[in-house]
């Protein structure tokens, strides 16, 4: 039997090079969107026209007016790592969405693609066409100032690859969503979309408030907070929606770290971590952020789409992004969002269409008179929490009106606070509401006294974990101490629970550990064990809490209320479900046709 022999060492032509490129940055016609557009935002432009045919599968075409290519450089920007972007060498000093130089040779290589330029020296413009990376002749062209890109058949030089496209529809949706992106951060810029003759977007240049508006609608802007944290030369803006007002999918996540849109897990990991104990599972927040720093302290040079980023203090930025979203939800506790109050009005709207005006009702028959000497006052069971306010005169009642969370009027089905405000009727859905002052008042001893109290098992309860959850297990065994569980580990791999907290009754609490541990080996880098923990806690920490059903009197609704004004989040409940809906005066009085 003949011996292999070592195959020759060959070095790949740059046609193929250019096409293996192209696997890494061209992913679809979006893909192909997004460097086009970037390199005419780099090229100053003040208004970017695009037009899509097929999708972009037949046809993408981006107009700009910047400052256009110099004759002497339109061959060689074909070129594979030619650039105009790195002239001072630095891959940690980018402040240009592109810098690789491998963009245009790599869709060159793979469609037929032609460019129109001019700068503002030349007396006409020229045009070059590349078919699968050959290119034609320079020729003289007319033409403004700018850049016109023109790519068309995506795909045809490396047919095997067009059979992984999606449908016209599927590819001009993630066309849409590239626009979005983009434009979200460049807000000075006057943007068009046309997709098959048909005009999708065209939103002119203004502020960003302007722009987040033409992005994601009026009633985004309506039902969000602003975020803003400055310190040591990190900075974060934006805007985050309110806990009850989210999505299904985490589509609407626009984050930015120096004006350039990035898919990175631990970024996208922030809000998370920031809405851990207000949102419902399974919904999603929607955000608009931005995060500017040094760019000696961020590498966007991690992957060929630029979509990733490493940093170099990524504890530190973690942290700092975490707090300035929490502190905005903090800030916003006693802020309902106003889509619910406008779904309540609806709901009011949509019963009475129901009611015909031709119906007759007879009183007479209906009224039956309910004959009483007298009417006792309720006498509910007394809440400990709650301390009993003393008598509020005629006189107090209207001043005390501006309170966040007005004053108790009544109470609804055992269950519903009806309050009043200078402007505004609430709705506060007790339960909730006082779920979520019992969880918070669980931090607080926690954050006092480092530990909560703990209460003995009757049996201890025995846990087999694998080597590598005993190990996690132990890595972490200070902070299942500090919320109330005492367990020892016997033989390695078996944990024996004495004790559980005491706040919240846990019962199963192999179930509880082994979903900690799962989240932290999922979560990686992107969320602290302690986070995971509490995220767990907070979904039984209800047991201690009023329940639906529970008659309260006044003083002790008042009290709730007063409770809630002081409690941070007070808006959710630790599911994320909204503790009150809004309904203010304005409505009230179109519903009635006032």
């Amino acid at each position: 039997m003949s011996e292999k022999q070592p195959q020759k060492i060959e070095k790949l032509n740059p046609h193929l090079v250019n096409q293996i490129a192209a696997g890494e940055v061209i992913e679809r016609p979006a893909a192909i969107l997004k460097e086009l557009v970037e390199n005419a935002l780099d090229a100053g432009a003040s208004k970017v026209d695009i037009t899509v045919e097929d999708g972009g599968r037949a046809l993408i075409s981006i107009r700009d007016d910047g400052h256009g290519i110099p004759l002497d450089d339109i061959a060689l920007a074909f070129e594979r790592h030619a650039t105009s972007k790195l002239s001072h060498q630095d891959l940690f000093a980018i402040n240009t969405f592109g810098f690789r130089g491998e963009a245009l040779p790599s869709i060159a290589s793979i469609s037929r693609t032609q460019m129109i330029t001019r700068t503002h020296i030349d007396e006409h413009a020229w045009k070059m066409t590349i078919e699968g990376g050959n290119a034609s002749a320079l020729l003289p062209h007319s033409a403004s100032v700018g850049t016109t890109l023109e790519v068309r058949d995506i795909f045809y030089a490396t047919p095997a690859r067009l059979k992984f496209l999606k449908n016209a529809s599927t590819e001009l949706g993630h066309c849409k969503d590239m626009v979005s992106r983009i434009a979200m951060a460049n807000p000075t810029v006057h943007f068009t979309l046309k997709s098959d003759g048909k005009t999708v977007y065209d939103w002119p240049a203004g502020d960003l408030n302007t722009r987040i508006t033409q992005v994601m609608g009026k009633e985004f802007s309506q039902n969000t907070v602003p975020v803003l944290l400055e310190r040591n030369g990190y900075r974060l803006e934006g805007l985050v929606s309110l806990p009850t007002y989210s999505r299904s999918q985490a589509n609407d996540q626009y984050i930015y770290v120096n004006n350039r849109w990035v898919r990175d897990r631990n970024v996208a990991g922030i809000l998370r971590v920031a809405y851990q104990d207000v949102l419902m599972t399974g919904r999603h927040p929607m955000a608009v952020l931005f995060f500017n720093l040094d760019s000696h302290e961020v590498d966007v040079n991690v992957h060929p789409a630029k979509t990733e980023v490493r940093f170099r203090d990524s504890g530190f930025v973690r942290s700092f992004l975490i707090q300035g979203v929490k502190q905005s939800l903090t800030a916003s506790q006693h802020t309902s969002s106003p889509a619910m109050g406008n779904l309540v009005a609806q709901a009011f709207n949509v019963s009475a269409s129901k009611i015909s005006t031709s119906s007759q009702f007879d009183y007479k028959a209906n009224y039956k008179p309910i004959l009483r000497d007298s009417y006792p006052s309720a006498k509910p069971d007394p809440i400990a929490t709650f301390a009993q306010p003393s008598y509020i005169s005629a006189q107090e009642k209207e001043e005390t009106l501006d309170y966040p969370m007005g004053i108790a009027k009544a109470q609804l089905f055992e269950t519903f606070i009806v309050a009043q405000t200078d402007g505004a009727l609430l709705i506060v859905d007790q339960h909730a509401a006082h779920e979520r002052i019992v969880y918070e008042e669980l931090k607080a001893e926690w954050n006092a006294k480092g530990a909560l109290p703990s209460q003995s098992l009757m049996q201890p309860e025995y846990i087999e974990l694998n080597e590598e959850d005993c190990a996690l297990f132990e890595q972490n065994q200070h902070l299942f101490q500090k919320i109330g569980f005492v367990i020892d580990i016997f033989g390695g791999k078996t944990l024996v629970v004495h004790s559980t907290p005491i706040a919240c009754h846990l019962e199963g609490s192999k179930e509880f550990i082994l979903d900690v541990l799962a989240d932290i080996k999922a979560l990686g880098e992107g969320v602290s064990a302690e986070e995971v923990l509490w995220e767990k806690l907070s979904s039984r920490a209800c047991n201690n809490s009023i329940r639906a059903g529970k008659t309260l009197s006044l003083a002790e609704m008042n009290a709730m209320l007063r409770q809630m004004e002081f409690t941070p989040k007070s808006a959710q409940c630790n599911h994320g479900r909204p503790t009150f809906i809004k309904l203010d005066k304005k409505s009230l009085e179109k519903l009635f046709e006032r």
